[in-house]
């Protein structure tokens, strides 16, 4: 008779990196101790390792009860046969039920890492959106800024061109009120010099008529 196999192996699957307690160790007094985690492509392997040994003792045990079941129950001993059904039998249907866990625990881990795989498969979509998103932004701004640039260049050379334009304006009217000035002066000095001209003929003419009386009187 074989003993039964009751429980499964237990794997690291999900598990947490163990942590020291206190007084134990080098790091005796801290609370904790550092644990390398090993490699997820060695971690599989050895989980993988442990479901097949566990796996294989199950069939061996599996084979072994229904061999001698069978044996037993088709003994010409009624207690051979005896033994056969009350004590075999649930043996088999034991290790037959754990390989059926078994398999049934192996197609759940299956279908929660298909799970996973779908969920971070989404995230990561997720995240390249957000990154897409990111970078139109960054480029809407690189190309905002581009034009910024570009009107403030415009703007800057419109001022330039303004200030120059302002500055000949300016001079020309400069110019302009210059000749204005020395046209008004010009003008000015024609009227005086036509005044005293005026004034130089009649004082003249006056003498003259003076003369010419003094002379009449003189040879009266």
């Amino acid at each position: 008779m074989s003993s039964s196999i009751t429980t499964i192996p237990q794997t690291t699957f999900g598990a947490t990196a163990p942590t020291a307690s206190p007084g134990s160790g080098s790091g005796a007094g801290t609370g904790s101790c550092q644990v390398t985690v090993p490699d997820y492509s060695v971690l599989r392997k050895q989980n993988i390792s442990k479901i097949n040994d566990y796996y294989n003792t199950l069939l061996s045990s599996y084979t072994k009860n229904y061999t001698d079941y069978a044996k037993q129950s088709g003994s010409s001993n009624i207690n051979d046969r005896t033994y056969a059904t009350t004590t075999i039998m649930p043996n088999v249907k034991n290790s037959n039920q754990q390989i059926i866990n078994l398999s049934q625990t192996m197609i759940n881990n299956v279908n929660q890492d298909n799970d996973l795989i779908i969920e971070q498969k989404n995230d990561l979509a997720n995240k390249m959106s957000q990154i897409d998103s990111i970078m139109s932004n960054i480029q809407l701004l690189t190309d905002k800024d581009t034009e910024m640039t570009v009107l403030t260049g415009a703007k800057k050379d419109s001022l330039n061109s303004t200030l120059t334009s302002a500055e000949d304006m300016q001079f020309t009217t400069y110019i302009y009120l210059g000749i204005s000035i020395m046209l008004v002066l010009l003008i000015i000095g024609l009227i005086m010099y036509l005044v005293y001209s005026n004034f130089t003929s009649t004082n003249n003419k006056s003498n003259k008529n003076n003369n010419i009386y003094k002379n009449i009187t003189v040879n009266s």
